[in-house]
């Protein structure tokens, strides 16, 4: 049964020190799924943050931004899943939306839908709802263009700001148009300041760090609009440097969604839960690493915003996401983004030096320790290679033990999101080799999640820490990177993502960017896992699969056919290499041989914390489909 009710509701009265000032409530949906009375509610909430709190300090621009009243506003759309009765709610996971996105029903409760999430069916199996959390999404960044489902956001301009914007492309084949804005589905934040045009140039280049070569401003023009290049480009790396104008407070992205989570926990919130959890993916998972250097889980009133973080694929990065001209959804990779202040110092949560220059810091160092979340970091192995994330818990080659308040989960060989099978490509010149790696990882963050929420609401101590260690020779040094002998002739990546430190400018400090692009000051190669004899990485949180293997799971491909950079990795995917028939005969004999030693990694992988006893027939579902490709 469903009921829906439209409408608008303005609840006004927080009080004189009020952060969040009005919820704005357009739609509520009352539903029924797996024994829960559930509601969906989705509308606006308005905030209101004041420059001159110690809390808010910290927000580039936010004094130039005020109104009359010496406030300033910002207005996000929300979208929420919670049990009708306050009493069945045990905390509440906000999603920090990756690009407007929802993707936990996806992740965890393993929903196919794309549908308004409002039904029984559009929730998946339910899993967050069964572990007594609600669901919370809260638009934040402003390139998000609002429509459809998106998690939006209006946040104020500078008006009088000017400075220098900078947009890159990997192109790969003959085009002729750019789009100056990160991806298709983002907005374009910055426009070309037209009186300055004459300053705009752009360049190009064949690998991360080659020579660039300026292209004449005649080959090129912007578009009438202002969003897009226009010229003949043929393939490589091109950057556009261009002066611009009206900076967004994009600061107040972080400052608003650590207002919602403190309003989540009132008593007399609309939302009321005891406990909140932030979930971040990518994107995500470097702004709540960002949210933490920058001290925002501490809220204005001096209360703690969210209890716990699963932060999933991270790295070691953070972002453009508070600092004058920043845009939010640049990123970094091997091959594309680049020099963006996404993998700065520092990387680990304990202080350590900084390379260059000797100063401490670390990345909870401005944070009281009673303010310290529980936190959960998982990254695959894509982020060991392509986001440095060996970063988080080492340094100068020694190992950095995390804090009391954090678990360290490496879900070992796994690219930077499941593959879907029938996406293989096969790659030329290689038999049974495969573009795409589909080792279903998000088994594990499913048993993740449910022992961060236990952690988290009943104080139940979790898995201890799984990743890779010098310690233990399940980390090293790139250059003493090998594969084994079932993978003799593959080429290894030609490098892994690197860290960079960087020259941003005199004013880099206070959030403001004069050096664009920044001047290379040194690079930091992170070290990677090493692998086992069948090239699966040997540490972390190893999927069943992975202990009986059928195949080796790289975490990286490199490119191929490519007009350039065919020794680089490709952005996000990782490779499937299945071992040969005749070796997977000699040792397993067969199916119902392989699915009894299958079934004691199953039990392995269940007692340890990291895989649901529900999903135990997920598992051995791809077994078979692995089993029959690699003895077909």
């Amino acid at each position: 049964m469903r009921l829906v009710t439209s409408f608008l509701l303005v609840v006004l009265s927080f009080g004189a020190k009020a952060k969040l000032v009005d919820v704005e409530v357009a739609k509520k949906t009352d539903f029924t799924a797996y024994g829960q009375e559930l509601q969906a509610i989705e509308g606006h909430l308005v905030f209101e943050f004041d420059p001159s709190l110690e809390q808010n300090k910290n927000i580039v621009d936010l004094e130039l931004a005020k109104k009359k009243n010496g406030k300033v506003q910002a207005r996000s759309t929300f979208f929420l899943i919670q049990q009708a009765d306050p009493k069945d709610r045990k905390g509440t996971l906000i999603e920090i939306s990756n690009r407007g996105s929802k993707a936990s029903l996806r992740y965890f409760n393993q929903s196919t839908s794309r549908g308004v999430p409002e039904t029984a069916e559009a929730i998946g199996d339910g899993l967050i709802q069964r572990l007594g959390l609600s669901l919370m999404w809260v638009g934040w960044q402003p390139d998000v263009f609002a429509e459809g489902q998106n998690m939006s956001v209006e946040l104020p301009r500078v008006i009088n700001t000017k400075g220098v914007a900078r947009s890159d492309w990997t192109v790969e084949a003959d085009t002729n148009k750019l789009r100056v804005a990160h991806r298709d589905a983002i907005d374009v934040l910055y426009t070309l300041d037209k009186s300055n045009a004459g300053e705009a140039y752009l360049t190009r280049r064949y690998s991360p760090n080659g020579l660039k070569t300026v292209i004449p401003a005649s080959e090129w023009r912007f578009s009438e609009d202002g969003d897009a290049l226009l010229g003949s480009f043929s393939p490589g790396i091109y950057e556009l440097v261009y002066p611009t104008q009206e900076s967004v407070i994009i600061g107040l992205g972080l400052a608003l969604i650590r207002d919602a989570a403190e309003y989540v926990k009132q008593p007399e919130s609309m939302f009321t839960s005891p406990k909140t959890i932030a979930f971040g993916v990518s994107q995500t998972g470097r702004w709540l690493r960002h949210f933490l250097y920058q001290g925002f889980n501490q809220t204005e009133s001096g209360t703690k915003a969210f209890d716990g973080m699963l932060i999933h694929t991270a790295g070691a990065g953070r972002g453009s996401f508070n600092h004058r001209f920043g845009q939010t959804s640049r990123d970094a990779h091997r091959m594309s983004a680049f020099f963006y202040p996404t993998d700065v110092f520092p990387f680990t949560s304990r202080e350590t030096e900084h390379p260059l220059t000797g100063e401490k810091d670390g990345l909870l160092s401005r944070l009281d320790d009673k303010f310290y979340p529980k936190i959960f970091y998982t990254n695959t192995g894509y982020e060991y290679w392509g986001r440095a994330a060996a970063l988080i818990h080492s340094d100068k080659g020694k190992d950095i033990e995390p804090l009391a308040n954090e678990r360290i989960y490496h879900l070992a060989s796994g690219q930077h999101f499941v593959e879907r099978q029938n996406n293989l490509k096969p790659i030329d010149g290689v038999d049974g080799y495969y573009q795409g790696n589909p080792l279903n990882f998000l088994l594990n963050l499913r048993a993740l999640l449910s022992a961060l929420a236990q952690w988290v609401v009943d104080d139940v101590e979790p898995p201890k820490s799984q990743y890779p260690r010098f310690a233990d020779k399940t980390l090293g040094q790139f250059e003493d990177y090998k594969l084994p002998k079932v993978l003799n002739g593959f080429k290894v990546p030609v490098s892994p993502h690197t860290a960079y430190i960087n020259d941003y400018g005199e004013q880099w400090s206070q959030g403001v960017i004069t050096q664009n692009p920044p001047r290379l000051l040194a690079t930091i190669v992170p070290p990677v896992p090493t692998v086992d004899g069948y090239g699966n990485e040997r540490s972390g949180v190893r999927h069943p699969l992975i202990r009986e293997p059928l195949a080796s799971f790289l975490p990286w491909v490199l490119r191929h056919n490519a007009k350039f950079a065919n020794d680089e990795m490709m952005d996000f995917r990782g490779s499937l290499k299945l071992l040969a028939k005749d070796d997977i005969v000699a040792r397993y004999k067969s199916w119902d041989s392989y699915n009894k030693r299958l079934n004691k990694a199953i039990d392995n992988s269940v007692n340890e914390g990291v895989l649901l006893e529900e999903d135990r027939e997920s598992v051995r579902q791809q077994a078979k489909w692995l089993w029959d490709l690699a003895t077909e």
